[in-house]
């Protein structure tokens, strides 16, 4: 009989403040040195970097500069700036910057210039951006800058590319700020009530000894987080803007667990500061908008993936946040996902009549929530979809790449025999598509995907020019050369199409239909095969 074996316990921290818990140097150390494969391996991204709440987050703003314009005609005079924290990936960014552009110039304050600056505390995840393909020419218009701001730290803040300094000199005008999927990662403190007393929840660490690499735990799901309740009073941080809003939850939830979230009051501060008291800010993310729905909770609500953590945004608490010092907030109603909240400083929402209008109508109306709400119902049906229901989605999606790309096999296989003006609708909105790719590592390329759709088609002009538009995405790939190869055959420029099907057997030298394909070519350099021969491979897929 083998000894059993125990694995000794280490202990970490014990009975630390939550907002001062070594959790968030954790989860600091791991978004710096993960940089963008943080987003591409674990974080979940999609749900607020998609081209439906762009186009929302856009309608808000250019109402904004609306409102704003109409009160101060003098306004149109300095810039706009938007200054977008915890920007990760940078997909949201694109689809933002190239949407409100769009629509600035059909509107007509298309004069008004409007910086969007995308930041984040580490400085790996802005060389992702410097270098990519979508964000470079926004950049050279002057439509992007790039800073690193800590939410933690008030530091100044310079953009990287002007040199401007963003303080109360420089924004003449209210800076907007988007917080989408940042504020479940920032410093929280946590409390419970129990019978009508306040506690605060302190935290203590423990993991096991096989899960520690250094001083610090591998893996965050297999920490063990024990809290211990300490009574506390309602004036606990001594400031009026936040010890009135635990007086409001004291005396009106009966027994729960909520999250106060510090570091989003102490940041919104700072950039009011730096605002000169003029501040609007939209934020996505998992959450409470509510009093009501923090009641009952029985556990933190915080939640652990893989190497890092978040936890329930409290919306409702930075409402009251700003509220208590003059602002004003928009909270979306509940209901099941995320939330989109609006906040401000140093004006009223409600003197805002046409971001009032969309605000009711792209946030308490169809919001992001309800748009993803319906495309995860779609994404498991889509396998049963008619063509004109998946041509409604993309369409009601903006002309998203990202669902493109998980129909496209199924797009492809019913686009031949599907009715002509369903089949034109689509193909003429693929340049949309396009237009909406934002590589990142191990995605697919959606331009590839696009060639394929035309090429089943038969309409081999649109296919050779999508296919060679991938090619710097998917070079050295046997489907592209081949598929090419293909198309250029049935364009009648055989000399060409030899030397993709040479490229295609070179990377594969098991397809025999390529190295058919080239011995045709070279025994009939002007002959032409019957187009069904020309079926493409999937072999990118």
């Amino acid at each position: 009989m083998k000894p059993e074996t125990t694995t000794r316990k280490i202990v970490i921290e014990q009975d630390k403040r939550f907002s001062q818990s070594s959790l968030w140097r954790i989860q600091r150390d791991y978004f710096d040195r993960e940089g963008i494969n943080a987003w591409v391996n674990s974080v979940p991204f999609y749900i607020t970097s998609n081209p439906f709440i762009a186009k929302t987050y856009a309608r808000i703003v250019l109402a904004f500069l609306h409102d704003w314009i109409n009160l101060h005609p003098e306004a149109r005079q300095a810039p706009f700036y938007i200054m977008e924290i915890g920007t990760g990936s940078g997909r949201f960014s694109y689809y933002f910057v190239k949407t409100l552009n769009e629509m600035l110039k059909a509107s007509d304050i298309r004069d008004v210039r409007v910086i969007h600056v995308m930041s984040d505390f580490t400085r790996s995840n802005m060389r992702y951006w410097e270098t990519h393909h979508a964000i470079a020419p926004l950049v050279e218009q002057g439509l992007i800058d790039f800073a690193l701001y800590d939410l933690d730290a008030e530091r100044p803040i310079t953009l990287i590319k002007s040199g401007t300094h963003l303080d109360a000199a420089t924004l003449t005008n209210p800076l907007t700020v988007f917080g989408n999927y940042i504020f479940d990662t920032c410093l929280n403190d946590m409390f419970a009530i129990r019978d009508g007393k306040l506690f605060e929840l302190y935290v203590s660490l423990a993991a096991e000894e096989s899960n520690m690499k250094g001083n610090w735990p591998a893996e965050m799901e297999k920490v063990d987080v024990s809290y211990q309740a300490h009574k506390v009073g309602d004036t606990l941080y001594n400031d009026p803007q936040i010890d009135p809003i635990l007086t409001e939850y004291r005396s009106n939830l009966k027994e729960t667990i909520f999250m106060f979230p510090t570091g989003a009051f102490k940041a919104l501060r700072f950039l009011n500061k730096i605002a000169n008291n003029r501040l609007l800010m939209l934020s996505t993310d998992k959450g409470y908008c509510a009093l009501p729905s923090q009641e009952g909770a029985g556990q933190p609500p915080i939640y652990f993936h893989g190497s890092f953590f978040s936890a329930m945004v409290n919306f409702h608490a930075i409402g009251r946040f700003l509220e208590n010092g003059g602002g004003d907030s928009f909270l979306q109603t509940p209901r099941r996902g995320i939330k989109t909240a609006a906040f401000s400083a140093g004006f009223r929402l409600r003197d805002l009549p046409q971001t009032l209008l969309e605000l009711n109508d792209r946030v308490e109306g169809f919001s992001p929530a309800d748009y993803f709400a319906l495309h995860r119902r779609m994404s498991d049906s889509f396998g049963e979809c008619t063509l004109d229901i998946i041509a409604s989605h993309l369409e009601l999606s903006g002309w998203d790449p990202h669902i493109f790309l998980k129909i496209a096999g199924r797009v492809t296989k019913l686009a031949p025999e599907a009715d002509r003006d369903t089949v034109s609708f689509l193909c003429d909105n693929m340049e949309k598509i396009a237009a909406n790719f934002y590589d990142m590592p191990k995605t697919q390329c959606v331009l590839f995907e696009i060639a394929v759709f035309f090429h089943t088609l038969k309409k081999y002009d649109q296919a050779v020019r999508y296919y060679e538009m991938a090619e710097p995405f998917i070079t050295e790939k046997f489907g592209l050369h081949y598929n090419l190869a293909l198309c250029l055959h049935y364009q009648k420029r055989n000399e060409a199409a030899l030397t993709q099907f040479r490229q295609a057997v070179a990377l594969d030298e098991t397809s025999k239909e390529a190295a058919e394909w080239v011995t045709f070519l070279e025994q009939n350099p002007e002959g032409t095969r019957a187009p069904s021969d020309a079926e493409p491979t999937e072999k990118n897929r």
